[in-house]
């Protein structure tokens, strides 16, 4: 079994999110939220559906959701750049960190809120 179908939901990994163009978010180790579940990780055979996060916290930003205190990873996750990724074709990292059901689900209600 694959390290990505591994991945839970909920995990924070850094990844290579370029290319990129216009105001998506880039970098070389970006750290990400992954947003899909174990199942679609393992029967996807390497896509992965992320957010990914910044250092920057700015309240006033409701797409900007603040990652809670007690992580190692800091900032924000933005919603709204959702993305799915094939991890088998990008240099990516998991950090072993995972982030608590409850805000990944408040990620999730954020980017519906804009969906639907």
């Amino acid at each position: 079994m694959s390290q990505v179908s591994l991945l839970e939901r909920g995990a924070v990994i850094r990844i290579n999110l370029n290319p990129t163009q216009g105001r998506e978010q880039r970098g070389n180790a970006r750290p990400c939220l992954v947003l899909s579940n174990m199942l679609f990780n393992q029967v996807r055979n390497g896509l992965v559906i992320v957010s990914p996060i910044t250092s920057t916290v700015k309240p006033n930003i409701q797409t900007l959701i603040p990652i809670p205190e007690g992580y190692r990873v800091k900032g924000s996750v933005i919603a709204e750049q959702v993305r799915t990724l094939d991890l088998s074709d990008r240099w990516w990292q998991d950090t072993e960190e995972i982030l608590a059901a409850q805000f990944v689900d408040r990620v999730v209600a954020v980017l519906k809120l804009i969906i639907d």
